[in-house]
């Protein structure tokens, strides 16, 4: 596989590598799983105890411990054999981690989703002798731990110790405190930064539980509120470093970076997240004053807008049909109107850039011009839509088109209305591409309309009792997957969901 690595913005990136922080947590309870046709996907985790050491258990034996919170860390625990009795023979017992109920009850053998079977959280701990003290060495994400004994052997064991070495490159206390007077908002601001803090790793990851890797769609809204919450720049830097570091062959920045596991990047790309390159770069130019920095990115920025815009199939007005766009998660989706949005959305941010370092700006400028007229091509003046050359309406190109400015605030105030109103199936599906419908929203001033749709959208998690953000959410299927309907799969705290806390920071310290 052909891949670049530049080594010196590789030695800059772990020169910002930080330690990361540790605290303990420990069960607050035991709980058994019951039906609730009131809770998300039908189930509820229900109190039936409080923890109780030394923590016996006999072959068959299982229970269920709240920890009370979502934590990212690594399980210790200690074993020893009851009173008089020995440990003649190894002793085995698996341990089933849950970010929500769903998972710990469901069978590991049952699972039939496109994901690979190793990202469920599940391990089997034989130990041979106690007494015994150690930890399992994978770091999990989880609220709901599940012990069972498996093995065969006639004496009980007991937990004489238990507990999670948590950890984070942030503290919740080092976010500055500020008046919500909304409870609501102010539980959601909360959840937020919960989330937020639980994927703040040794980089950015887009979800604790899976998949572990920095995305650069991920790092963009993460650093965003990060700039209003943590202010962890050193850890927001190391990410823009290494994305400048790791290149595709053909010098595009990757989508996403193994940081642990080398060549870092894979052969695939999205065209779109390679232009997220120069927003994340943009976003810490605004933020930060280093001016230093900007100016050693800007050369990789400037090539993501050349290489994309070397893809572009004039012609007909839309990108090559080879190259590949995230935009978001909706199966069925034409992605080629909202491409263009991106492309144009992120242009202009790169000749802000420009003007701002004093670097020629002539060809980003015409290159925006051409952009903007292919986009606006696909606008239907009377239904007030974007419309794809394949006829598809969807939320996805309305929501880039206007962020891409290439209509009047008029124009773009009636396109979301237009959507709204429309019954495509072509929505919104995950709190990524809700953050950009916000985003869009707040740019033609409607910020109170803006932050309704927030709190609609997200107050659903706090109703169902979410310690963190979700990666999707459906509110007509709860078992909603893009693993094949396979939800044990999904992760209920993901990077991209963080951004309510960047929005109501916003509204409140800004106005």
């Amino acid at each position: 596989m052909d891949f670049i690595v530049h080594e010196q913005f590789q030695r800059k990136a772990n020169e910002y590598k930080r330690p990361l922080k540790h605290t303990k947590a420990v069960p607050v309870r035991t709980v058994g799983i019951v039906e609730d046709a009131a809770a998300f996907q039908g189930l509820r985790a229900e109190g039936v105890g409080v923890p109780q050491l030394p923590l016996c258990m006999n072959v068959g034996d299982s229970v269920i411990l709240d920890f009370g919170d979502h934590f990212v860390g690594y399980l210790h625990f200690s074993l020893n054999h009851y009173q008089t009795h020995i440990t003649d023979s190894p002793v085995m017992f698996r341990f089933t981690f849950g970010e929500k109920p769903l998972e710990v009850i469901t069978p590991a053998e049952k699972y039939k989703g496109t994901h690979t079977y190793g990202w469920l959280q599940e391990e089997i701990k034989t130990v041979v002798f106690t007494p015994y003290t150690g930890s399992l060495e994978r770091r999990y994400a989880f609220r709901y731990l599940k012990i069972e004994r498996v093995d065969g052997a006639r004496f009980p064991v007991c937990f004489t110790d238990i507990f999670v070495d948590a950890v984070s490159a942030v503290d919740l206390g080092d976010v500055a405190p500020f008046d919500i007077p909304d409870p609501m908002l102010q539980r959601i601001y909360h959840m937020s930064l919960n989330t937020l803090k639980e994927c703040e790793q040794d980089v950015f990851e887009d979800g604790p539980k899976r998949d572990r890797r920095l995305w650069i769609g991920d790092l963009r809204l993460q650093a965003m509120t990060d700039y209003v919450s943590f202010g962890n720049v050193d850890l927001i830097k190391r990410c823009i470093y290494l994305f400048a570091a790791y290149r595709t062959g053909g010098g595009f920045v990757p989508s996403c970076i193994f940081v642990d596991s080398p060549p870092y990047v894979d052969t695939w790309w999205f065209s779109d997240y390679s232009l997220f390159f120069i927003s994340c770069l943009y976003d810490y130019a605004r933020n930060v004053d280093d001016r230093a920095f900007v100016e050693e990115m800007y050369d990789t920025a400037e090539e993501q807008f050349r290489l994309v815009s070397a893809t572009l199939d004039r012609e007909n007005k839309r990108f090559q049909s080879n190259v590949m766009a995230h935009v978001d998660w909706c199966p069925g989706m034409d992605k080629s109107v909202a491409h263009l949005g991106v492309y144009v959305y992120t242009l202009k941010q790169l000749l802000w850039l420009a003007e701002y370092l004093g670097k020629p700006t002539a060809d980003i400028a015409v290159a925006i011009d051409e952009a903007s007229d292919m986009l606006r091509s696909y606008y239907d003046a009377d239904r007030h839509l974007f419309v794809t050359a394949s006829g598809q309406v969807s939320w996805q190109s309305q929501i880039f088109g206007v962020l891409s400015g290439v209509l009047t605030d008029e124009q773009n105030a009636a396109v979301l209305q237009a959507i709204e109103a429309s019954d495509t199936p072509y929505t919104v599906r995950t709190p990524y591409m809700m953050h950009y419908y916000i985003d869009a929203l707040w740019g033609l001033g409607q910020k109170e309309r803006a932050m309704q749709k927030m709190k609609d959208y997200w107050s659903v998690f706090v109703h169902y009792g979410f310690d963190c953000c979700p990666e999707l959410y459906n509110p007509d299927d709860h078992f909603m997957s893009p693993y094949f309907k396979a939800s044990e799969a999904d992760s209920m705290c993901h990077a991209w969901s963080c951004t309510p806390a960047y929005w109501i920071y916003r509204y409140y310290r800004e106005a």
